[in-house]
């Protein structure tokens, strides 16, 4: 077997983004994922889902509105990629695992660490894989990086700045997005953040934070830049106000294993923004921890700054793994409109290698869920009012936060 036979299920806006990573890898040369159905609890979801898949790979695959009658009824189904609200990505997650399927799950992993470990027990007692889809690390710009900080390049890091505060109090995608026990925007789009900063400085020790709700309100904005046909239908129905439940502003410090500290303000309200992302060392500073269609620059003593280009003309030894050198040739994302969906090909290339061939998952379980936990350590920081050690998070010591979203979500 040279593909493994994969079912979509969540078809909203984000899943409709999957096809799209699909229909990348399927037209390279290293295709080796059989996309064979979709399913969704809304029928016409599923629908929308399978035309968007007719037109893009010329196979429609088969309509579903139950994962169970899915397993029974696809033969050799190998693997499921779980695109649904992350409220119930632990649900979803554990039922596929259960059935003996293989599976890749959109970040956040889930809606609190509990939920986490509820995955990572099911993936191991099933012996399956189970990825987190992670994207920004695999742009070209976060891989060259990591690469810059193994080397040695800027000397040994002591201390960063990630800052990514935007004003306003517009619906942010979805009005979802700012009820706490669906996810809120923080954790649905700060949990890449926190990511990024494990991957290139390392696990973090130590988490001191504060959260606030700004914007009790969220009204709809005048337009939505995202064009497939789901999330302007969505955008139409649209409420013109929604209450909002989810704190919308974090502030935090992190202090990493290795001694490095982060500052972090990262938000999406209030009436002024900042942004910028900076790593220090002892012998130069990197611009930029590396993102999706970004790119980065570094400077080190004494010598002028140079940008992503003359980095890479600079440098010996640095490569992308194959399917990604094809995507991104000149090693260089910045300006590439379907680098979204190259990213996702990306993910889904490594579950069907790990399924296929062994390769290891990058961002497994266990990676996902410190991600998770990273993030909910600001907001149980600011509820016990004293920093906290990851492992109290991790290892739910500390919980009162997420113990309400469990409660209204009833999970044991």
């Amino acid at each position: 077997m040279d593909k493994i036979r994969l079912g979509l299920v969540g078809c909203g806006g984000m899943g409709t983004r999957h096809l799209y990573g699909l229909w990348e890898l399927v037209q390279s040369p290293f295709s080796n994922v059989e996309l064979c159905a979709v399913c969704d609890i809304r029928r016409e979801n599923a629908e929308l889902a399978a035309q968007e898949a007719e037109k893009l790979i010329g196979i429609r695959p088969e309509i579903f509105t139950n994962l169970d009658e899915m397993a029974r009824a696809v033969p050799d189904l190998t693997a499921v990629d779980v695109v649904t609200d992350p409220s119930v990505h632990h649900d979803v997650v554990c039922q596929a695992l259960d059935l003996g399927l293989h599976v890749m799950v959109e970040k956040p992993m889930a809606i609190t660490v509990k939920a986490c470990r509820q995955m990572i027990e099911a993936a191991e007692r099933n012996n399956r894989h189970l990825s987190v889809a992670e994207n920004f690390r695999r742009d070209p710009s976060a891989r060259l990086v990591h690469y810059l900080l193994q080397t040695g390049a800027i000397g040994l890091p002591y201390m960063a700045l990630f800052h990514s505060l935007g004003p306003g109090n517009g619906i942010f995608i979805t009005p979802w997005r700012h009820i706490k026990e669906r996810g809120g925007a923080l954790l649905d789009m700060a949990v890449h953040f926190t990511h990024m900063i494990r991957y290139q400085l390392g696990d973090i020790a130590e988490v001191y934070g504060d959260v606030r709700l700004v914007e009790p309100v969220r009204k709809k904005p005048d337009s939505i830049g995202d064009t497939y046909t789901f999330y302007q239908n969505q955008f139409q129905a649209m409420e013109s106000e929604v209450p909002a439940t989810a704190e919308d502003t974090s502030l935090a410090m992190f202090r990493m294993e290795n001694g490095a500290t982060v500052n972090w303000l990262v938000g999406l309200s209030g009436h002024g923004g900042c942004g910028g992302e900076v790593i220090f060392g002892n012998e130069g500073s990197i611009n930029g921890f590396g993102t999706r269609g970004g790119s980065i620059s570094m400077q080190r003593r004494g010598q002028e700054a140079r940008n992503q280009e003359e980095i890479l003309a600079s440098i010996d030894g640095f490569s992308l793994e194959p399917l990604a050198e094809y995507l991104f040739p000149t090693g260089i994302s910045a300006g590439d409109s379907a680098v979204d969906w190259k990213l996702i090909a990306l993910e889904y290339y490594e579950l069907a290698e790990a399924i296929l061939n062994g390769r290891k998952i990058e961002v497994d379980g266990g990676c996902g869920l410190k991600d998770v936990a990273a993030l909910y350590a600001i907001f149980e920081s600011a509820r016990a009012g004293r920093a906290l050690r990851m492992s109290e998070v991790e290892n739910c010591e500390v919980y009162a936060y997420q113990a309400e979203i469990d409660g209204a979500l009833s999970l044991q």
